[in-house]
């Protein structure tokens, strides 16, 4: 394909970027048959995030992850992981990164056999 043809295209491979949000820029490229480059290229004009760990996005997400810390520590002594999962609508490795970065013991087991 042309490259004019490629930019013709690109409001379309935009549209198909939000179904990889959560699987990254690499599953995007390999399914839309284009460059990671260019699909960073494509999301960064559409306004398009994806949920990789890069520095500038953990620093873009720390308020609201900071604003979780205190429901967590409130659920971690009563609750499983996947009912404070299912309770706040985050996935068990969010849980799990903001209990690491604010100290919070959120292993269930550990108390039951206590």
């Amino acid at each position: 394909m042309r490259w004019d043809a490629h930019r013709a295209a690109e409001p379309e491979v935009a549209k198909s970027l939000h179904q990889f949000v959560d699987e990254g820029v690499s599953a995007a490229a390999k399914a839309l048959g284009r460059s990671t480059r260019n699909i960073n290229r494509i999301a960064r004009q559409y306004g398009i995030e994806f949920s990789t760990n890069t520095e500038a996005t953990r620093r873009r997400r720390e308020p609201e992850r900071d604003a979780l810390a205190s429901q967590i520590r409130a659920l971690a002594g009563a609750h499983s992981q996947s009912q404070i999962c299912q309770a706040l609508g985050i996935s068990r490795f969010i849980l799990r990164d903001i209990a690491e970065t604010h100290l919070i013991d959120i292993d269930s087991r550990k108390r039951a056999t206590a």
